[in-house]
């Protein structure tokens, strides 16, 4: 790496300025990106104007944008990776081709509405027709604006979402992105001026190099001793009534209060969060409840709890419920508590407190771990079967977050996993501390 990586502060010139976020509905970690930088930009200067615009709503309509989102969170739900990559690598291009007088149209006027002093973009869609009215914009206001660019994924050569827009530039509209990022993983003796240059056709000087960006929670709990408590909240009366209903046939201590759910875990407890992304998949996190139920009757160190992401759109909660009443003999020592979605603050707190994430490799979701988590982190592949290699399982994760996912495997040791993986890895894991001659306050961290 050519240096370490750099948080480019707020310029002076641009205190209580406005800044103009563009990012996108298909998929949570653009909207997580968005709020990350406006978090940051608040920070830093509270009297900023900071305006938010998805331009699939605004520049389609919420019928049409909703749509074209509902495709890409659809097939996340299925864990259908060949539509994922089908989207990606051909629907991704040909919206942009087909949709570019109506991108463009969308971008003047909102440039010309709002009339930013500063432009971040989240979002992989609509570089070029987004640059092209800037450009307009710029000679029309005497301005010199850029598109400062955010990467939400890991910056690797699988990025193509992101890469190929940027390296199709024409040479007028090249100087007008940067490329906000984290360092790349290099290859041996490959310098960043090299892997920009092959990826984006850009020199290192069009890129600035930050640390993972994070939403304000996150950052808040880097370096933070581990909580002996950690918080979710529910939405309603029946939510509350089919969780107590789950949670309670384990021996979990729970405190409810008005619209939250405060559960005390003692330090010598292992915690597990399994996340799926926004849109998971409903079998396999059922299955994941299963596995990690029979491998903890099987082998535990001390009582394990288990909060589960699921999505509002299905009917889990209901099927987890009806599921974990039929055990017996109950193992009293593991708790399950299933959780909907959750604000930045108590999903930072679940990744800071586990000993054990179960997670996809979105960019986003990569960082928020990096930047809180000490656990050991397992990565979900949508492969079947139990008996794969590496290279089968990351066949089962979409291109870009195939190539993030063994950044994580290179930087924190990450598995990959399935659901009937979970045996043989938690063996692994608990192997590893029962031989080891150190006996942890938390069994699975490290």
């Amino acid at each position: 790496m050519k240096e370490p990586a750099r948080k480019v502060a707020c310029p002076r010139e641009l205190i209580g300025s406005k800044v103009l976020i563009l990012t996108s509905s298909g998929g949570g970690g653009l909207l997580q990106g968005a709020n990350a930088k406006e978090q940051e930009i608040k920070e830093s200067d509270p009297h900023a104007v900071v305006v938010q615009k998805d331009i699939l709503k605004e520049w389609f309509g919420s019928f049409f944008g909703l749509s074209f989102a509902g495709l890409w969170n659809r097939a996340q739900r299925m864990g259908d990776v060949w539509a994922l990559k089908l989207i990606v690598h051909v629907c991704h291009p040909l919206f942009d081709c087909v949709f570019w007088p109506f991108l463009f149209i969308g971008a003047m006027r909102t440039l010309f509405k709002e009339d930013p002093d500063r432009i971040i973009d989240t979002q992989p869609l609509a570089t070029s027709a987004i640059l092209f009215a800037l450009k307009i914009f710029n000679r029309k206001r005497k301005k010199q604006l850029y598109v400062e660019k955010v990467l939400v994924d890991f910056p690797t050569d699988k990025a193509t979402h992101y890469f190929r827009s940027i390296k199709n530039l024409s040479a007028d509209r090249r100087h007008l992105i940067r490329v906000v990022t984290i360092q790349p993983l290099l290859e041996n003796g490959e310098t960043g001026e090299e892997f920009w240059r092959r990826n984006c056709r850009l020199s290192e000087e069009s890129i600035i190099y930050e640390e993972p960006y994070v939403r304000t929670s996150f950052r808040k709990r880097r370096g933070k001793p581990r909580s002996d408590s950690v918080m979710v909240r529910y939405k309603s009366r029946q939510e509350l009534e089919l969780m107590e209903k789950i949670y309670r046939r384990g021996q979990i201590e729970a405190e409810i209060k008005e619209q939250e759910i405060w559960f005390k875990i003692s330090p010598e407890d292992t915690l597990i969060t399994v996340l799926l992304g926004s849109q998971p998949t409903g079998s396999a996190t059922f299955n994941y409840a299963k596995r990690f139920l029979e491998a903890v009757r099987e082998k535990s160190l001390s009582k394990t709890h288990l909060f589960l992401f699921h999505s509002e759109r299905t009917t889990l909660l209901s099927q987890l419920a009806g599921w974990i009443e039929k055990i017996k003999p109950y193992p009293s020592h593991f708790s399950l508590i299933p959780f909907s979605f959750q604000k930045d603050d108590a999903v930072a707190s679940l990744f800071h407190r586990s000993d054990l994430t179960c997670t996809r490799s979105g960019g986003q979701t990569a960082m928020e771990l990096l930047s809180v988590s000490t656990g050991a982190m397992w990565i979900h592949s949508e492969t079947k079967g139990g008996e794969l290699s590496d290279e089968q399982l990351l066949k089962g994760i979409p291109g870009w977050e195939a190539a993030t996912a063994v950044y994580l495997q290179k930087v924190r040791n990450a598995k990959l996993v399935t659901p009937e993986r979970v045996g043989d890895l938690w063996e692994e894991l608990w192997n590893r501390y029962t031989d080891s001659e150190l006996v942890p306050s938390s069994p699975a961290i490290g």
